[in-house]
């Protein structure tokens, strides 16, 4: 018997024969990342142009106050809308509210077909 280094004796063993007829596995992962970048620009309480989620475009959003004066309301029923979920809102951790004009303007419109006025 013949004694072999021991790499040498690693590489004259069988080695176990690849099954041919099972494919590999081959694994890919996907990882998303999201950013939301938040800028508000307007310090004297005026409208600032910001991304609205809910209608996916850019839109003037608007304090309640200048929203309750756009729709002819006042504060309060701003505020229960943004409650109801009835216009879009975005509250920034500054924790002042702002209100999207177009939803604003969409509610009004319908609130005013539904009252019978004209536009």
């Amino acid at each position: 018997m013949r004694l072999l280094p021991r790499n040498a004796a690693a590489d004259k063993a069988p080695k176990p024969e690849k099954a041919l007829d099972r494919p590999e596995v081959l694994r890919r992962y996907e990882i998303t990342v999201e950013r939301e970048f938040v800028s508000l620009r307007s310090q004297s309480g005026q409208s600032c142009a910001m991304y609205c989620a809910s209608c996916a475009h850019e839109v003037n959003m608007l304090p309640p106050e200048i929203a309750a004066d756009a729709a002819g309301t006042t504060t309060r029923t701003i505020y229960r809308w943004v409650e109801e979920k009835r216009v879009h809102f975005f509250e920034p951790s500054s924790g002042k509210l702002l209100i999207c004009s177009e939803s604003l303007r969409q509610l009004s419109r319908s609130n005013q077909l539904s009252s019978g006025e004209s536009l």
